[in-house]
C-alpha cells in the first residue's frame, strides 16, 4: 500500500516542482502549443524597450555641467479650461538633462533639446529656493513663462539640490 500511495504522490511533487521554477525567460521551444505566452513576453519586452526609448528622447545634448539651478528637478502642470494644459519637465539626474514641454493651448510638443530650447530662458529666471513662499514661487514661475493667469490649478514639484522636495498647488 506504501509503495502504491508512493507512486501516486510522485508525480504530484514533481509537477508542483517543475511549476516553481523561477527561469521567467520563454523561447518558443518553451512553450508547446501556447503561442499566447510568447507574445505577452513579447510585449512586455517591447513596453520595456519604449520606456528607455521615450527617456532618449527626452535626454538633452546640454552637459550637466553647464546648467546651474537651484533644483534638479522641475514638473509643472497648469490646467486652463476645456481640459487645456500647460506642461513642463525637467530633470538633471547628474549624469543626463532630461526635457518636455507640452502646451496644448498652442499645440506644440516637445522632448529633449527642443523642449529645452523652448523653456530654458524661463528656467534662467528663476531665482526661488526652498525657502521661498508658495505665492511669490507662484508668482515667479508664471511671469518667467509668460502664463495665463486664467488658469483653474497650478501644480508645480521642485527637487532641489538638497534633496529637498516641495509641491506647490493653487487652484482658482
Amino acid at each position: 500500500m506504501k509503495l502504491f500511495k508512493g507512486i501516486l504522490v510522485m508525480p504530484l511533487l514533481l509537477g508542483s516542482l517543475y511549476g516553481c521554477n523561477n527561469n521567467d525567460t520563454k523561447t518558443e521551444n518553451d512553450v508547446t502549443g501556447n503561442n499566447s505566452t510568447v507574445d505577452e513576453t513579447t510585449k512586455n519586452n517591447n513596453t520595456a524597450n519604449n520606456t528607455v526609448n521615450d527617456n532618449e528622447d527626452e535626454r538633452t545634448k546640454i552637459k550637466v555641467e553647464d546648467v546651474n539651478y537651484t533644483f534638479t528637478e522641475f514638473d509643472l502642470d497648469v490646467e486652463y479650461a476645456n481640459d487645456k494644459s500647460y506642461n513642463i519637465e525637467y530633470e538633471n539626474d547628474g549624469n543626463y538633462i532630461y526635457a518636455e514641454h507640452e502646451d496644448e493651448v498652442k499645440g506644440v510638443e516637445y522632448k529633449g533639446d527642443q523642449a529645452y530650447d523652448n523653456f530654458v530662458k524661463a528656467l534662467e529666471q528663476l531665482t526661488f529656493d526652498e525657502t521661498t513662499s508658495d505665492d511669490d514661487v507662484r508668482n515667479e514661475v508664471m511671469k518667467a513663462f509668460a502664463l495665463d493667469e486664467n488658469y483653474k490649478t497650478f501644480e508645480l514639484e521642485v527637487k532641489f539640490k538638497n534633496g529637498e522636495v516641495k509641491h506647490y498647488h493653487h487652484t482658482k
